[in-house]
């Protein structure tokens, strides 16, 4: 991830760095680890900011796959919201010990991102208990199709495509006939517009078809039952990782 050398959102001085960075342990928050353009991604916590060694220890994740392939990317992406404020920024893994535990090592970054905006942190959903959402559109197989989703923040979401259905819907396109099914908040009718067509790399496997789309003027209430399901996911994480389930 390269930044702008005029980009008004990059933080490279040390001192506002490990502020941010100490801001994200001490408040327990959530990030994320992501490989761009490889289908592997976790949610973490931070679990110590050493300010000496210029280090961060995360915690890794209980599937030795997706910590075996987070390890082996050269560059993985941490993205956190700290104060409903993006953190953003990218480094190589190294394995370590953490109270007798394995975890990640990662180096404070040079520069980081610091960007507010308008949607809360996104939430990759469970495949135990999976979130749909349905298509209407003439161009698909019977006028309709269902899609499941990878994940959801409160201005978006992103949907697996396996058979390559919207493959030929240009950025810019819009979705007026959806239907979101969302475990244990209800169906929500909403409006998508195309951001980008994503092909996510799989071990063993062929490329991934992910497509990425923004809700499109969401009515405050259905907003707000979206930020309340996603509340809901990091919860049931942040009970998983603490041991309060």
């Amino acid at each position: 991830m390269a930044f702008e050398e005029d980009d008004p959102f990059t933080v490279s001085q040390r001192l506002d760095i490990q502020n941010i960075l100490q801001g994200l342990l001490t408040k327990r928050a959530l990030v994320r680890l992501d490989v761009p353009g490889h289908a592997v991604s976790i949610i973490s916590t931070l679990l110590d900011v050493d300010v000496k060694q210029g280090t961060l220890t995360i915690d890794n994740a209980s599937e030795d796959t997706l910590n075996t392939q987070l390890l082996r990317a050269p560059a993985v992406r941490l993205q956190g919201m700290l104060d409903r404020v993006m953190i953003e920024f990218n480094g190589p893994l190294q394995p370590v010990m953490h109270d007798g535990r394995p975890a990640f090592s990662m180096a404070w970054p040079a520069q980081l991102r610091r960007v507010q905006r308008r949607e809360f942190f996104r939430m990759d959903i469970p495949a135990s208990n999976p979130a749909t959402c349905l298509i209407k559109d003439a161009t698909l197989p019977s006028g309709q199709a269902t899609f499941k989703l990878a994940n959801i923040s409160a201005g978006g979401l992103q949907l697996i495509d396996r058979t390559n259905l919207l493959a030929d819907h240009g950025i810019g396109a819009f979705f007026d006939t959806c239907t979101l099914t969302l475990p244990g908040a209800g169906t929500l009718d909403v409006t998508l517009r195309l951001l980008r067509h994503t092909q996510l790399a799989q071990e063993g496997d062929k490329p991934l078809a992910m497509v990425a789309c923004r809700f499109f003027k969401l009515p405050a209430n259905r907003e707000i039952t979206i930020q309340q399901y996603v509340g809901t996911l990091e919860r049931a994480v942040l009970a998983r990782r603490w041991g309060t389930d």
